[in-house]
């Protein structure tokens, strides 16, 4: 039971009308931007938006660690996406930025503490631990990128297909055809004595000779043969073949 519910039991009810004590509610609890070198110069100073002016705020910078206590001004200006301004010299004791990422939090400090900060000097809190900064720049409002379109892609030349060229090479000159020397002779052999044109030809070209048309006739004579020896072998392996009849004879 609270020293007041005492009082108003001993007392009657007699003190229902004193005043009830002042409860002070830290409902704020705020992490954002501040601009520094914002206000006035020799004061520990915090200009806020909705905190009460002459009161008293708790300021953490989000980087280090460092939690100072300064008073409260009001903050009127509009602009910017920062909760408000920090002095010259609260700026100096907490940060070397002219833009702090920080935690803002009503405070109480002493009476010493009070007049101490409203006469410009520095009062300072227990610096914040890593672990909970961590989770504190969590909670900083995330900026939205704005996503770029890459660029369209250069169109790509249809690939030209590769004509292998394979030179042709040149036809190589055919060698000259020599002339079969003319053989010299006045021997022959006649073979036989043909009715028939093609029959004729084709049985020269066997014996490698030639044909002499005689009127409707034609004689198959194997030769010439430069000696009549020469050409009695080759009648004897005519007559082999099947020619008994064919003879040697000689033409001028």
């Amino acid at each position: 039971m609270t020293a007041l519910a005492l009082l108003m039991l001993a007392g009657g009810g007699q003190a229902g009308s004193a005043p009830p004590p002042v409860i002070h509610e830290q409902r704020l609890d705020e992490v954002g931007p501040v601009l520094v070198a914002g206000g006035p110069g020799a004061q520990q100073v915090l200009q806020h938006r909705t905190l009460p002016t002459g009161s008293f705020a708790e300021v953490t910078d989000l980087d280090s660690g460092k939690t100072i206590v300064v008073e409260v001004q009001p903050y009127a200006a509009a602009t910017g996406r920062e909760f408000g301004a920090l002095s010259s010299a609260a700026g100096r004791a907490l940060c070397s930025t002219t833009t702090a990422m920080v935690r803002i939090r009503p405070a109480a400090p002493s009476p010493a503490e009070q007049v101490a900060i409203r006469t410009g000097s520095t009062v300072a809190r227990l610096d914040t631990p890593p672990f909970l900064l961590a989770v504190l720049r969590r909670r900083l409002p995330q900026s939205t990128p704005v996503e770029v379109p890459p660029p369209a892609p250069m169109p790509t030349p249809p690939a030209r297909p590769t004509t292998i060229v394979t030179p042709t090479p040149a036809p190589r000159p055919a060698p000259p055809k020599q002339a079969a020397p003319a053989r010299a002779g006045r021997w022959f052999v006649q073979v036989a004595t043909l009715s028939d044109a093609a029959r004729a030809a084709t049985l020269a070209k066997s014996v490698d000779g030639v044909v002499r048309s005689a009127g409707r006739l034609y004689r198959v004579q194997a030769g010439p043969f430069a000696t009549r020896a020469a050409a009695e072998t080759a009648r004897a392996a005519i007559a082999r073949r099947g020619f008994g009849d064919a003879r040697t004879i000689a033409q001028d």
